[in-house]
């Protein structure tokens, strides 16, 4: 439960300015860092995310019409009918999440709509998953409205995963193509635990993240992840690679079944010379799906036995991937993950699509603010992707899912 973040708060302040009494409820929905697993999600392969403490806060009430209102303070102003929402603006995540409820027999074709008030201490276009954190709690949000969730309660497992998905699916109509690991996760996080996901079939593990072994930090690069702008074409582009690389491995091994089969069932003799047969760029989208897929099982092998400098390299040995192999990474996100390490972090890779955003730095605590002092005075931060409060290192701590809170 995340009840004390500052964007909780400032939702319900600034509704009240606005409407002049409580709202309904509040939901809140965290952003996440990815721990290991990039760019595998949508490959149907299994991921390691956190949710952060930082998230979006809706504060709102019920609408009297079928028409979704809301406003912020950094994104703006929209509203739509919620049998027209938005394709295009900030209006597009809530409009998602409204498509999802209505199309996929969670409320039905007569949900009622909502007025809303959003608040944020997540930083926009950082890599930190806001954009889905946004429509999961929308999604809270409209399911309260409609009678459908109360204050506290919990969405059972099943309920959750499923909705996880749909929101994921309705999010591919109005940005780019992702798997569902930050719906996944802003949603079915727990505290002091990654959630080791995976997809095919679903299944959602927390693993335990000792704090006095592993400390985790989200460090913004200077450069925004604008996945809405060419750097989305590029996802998109690098999506259609991956599945055909892995529809060329499975027509050579001749195996079948769930990715994750296929990835079993590939000996490192066999990768490689399924690797090697691929034309480029196939042959490198493949190389680190495969590779990234073993660092994750192994990764959460080191958060279980405590072994900090194990992941450390799994870490770096990512970052070394995305960026030479599938080719995600910027010359921003390098210097920072090399400075992080120069700092003495166990290990540093860029965390979520890439093109700019984020670095998840893992330190331990003995070091931990000498690395954060020397980041500060080597790169100074940045105007733009900041939170309200000109942070731009946020704690990595792992925090829980999205929730519903009273006012």
């Amino acid at each position: 439960m995340n009840p004390g973040s500052p964007s909780v708060a400032a939702a319900v302040r600034r509704f009240r300015r606005r409407f002049g009494e409580n709202p309904q409820a509040v939901s809140f929905a965290p952003g996440r860092i990815n721990i290991i697993g990039e760019h595998v999600d949508y490959c149907g392969l299994p991921v390691l995310p956190a949710a952060l403490g930082a998230g979006i806060a809706v504060a709102f009430r019920h609408h009297p019409r079928r028409r979704l209102s809301c406003v912020s303070r950094g994104y703006g102003e929209a509203a739509f009918d919620l049998d027209d929402p938005p394709a295009t603006g900030f209006g597009r995540y809530p409009g998602a999440a409204a498509s999802a409820l209505r199309s996929r027999a969670w409320l039905g074709p007569d949900l009622s709509g909502v007025e809303a008030v959003i608040a944020s201490d997540l930083p926009e276009a950082a890599g930190l998953s806001s954009s889905s954190a946004l429509v999961v709690a929308t999604a809270l949000a409209l399911l309260a409205a409609n009678g459908a969730l109360c204050p506290g309660e919990r969405i059972p497992p099943v309920r959750m995963r499923r909705l996880a998905r749909d929101l994921a699916a309705s999010e591919h109509g109005v940005a780019i193509a992702g798997g569902a690991m930050d719906q996944s996760v802003s949603l079915g996080a727990v505290p002091g635990h990654a959630l080791h996901l995976a997809f095919d079939p679903p299944a959602w593990e927390p693993v335990p993240i000792d704090p006095d072994r592993f400390r985790f930090i989200a460090v913004f690069c200077g450069r925004r992840a604008d996945k809405g702008a060419a750097a989305g074409a590029v996802f998109d582009e690098r999506v259609r690679e991956s599945h055909a690389a892995l529809r060329e491995a499975r027509r050579m091994s001749g195996a079948e079944g769930p990715t994750t089969e296929l990835v079993g069932a590939l000996s490192r003799r066999a990768r490689e010379e399924v690797i090697r047969r691929l034309p480029a760029p196939l042959d490198r989208r493949l190389r680190h799906i495969l590779s990234e897929a073993d660092r994750t099982e192994r990764a959460v092998s080191c958060l279980c036995r405590g072994d900090a400098r194990g992941l450390g390299v799994l870490l770096d040995a990512s970052h070394e991937s995305l960026r030479r192999d599938y080719e995600v990474s910027t010359p921003e996100l390098d210097a920072l993950v090399a400075e992080a390490r120069a700092a003495g972090a166990f290990g540093a890779r860029l965390t979520g699509a890439g093109f700019g955003g984020s670095a998840v730095v893992l330190t331990a605590p003995a070091s931990e603010r000498a690395v954060r002092r020397r980041l500060r005075a080597r790169f100074g931060g940045s105007p733009e992707a900041l939170r309200p409060d000109g942070e731009w290192l946020l704690d990595g701590a792992p925090s829980g899912g999205a929730v519903l809170l009273p006012v």
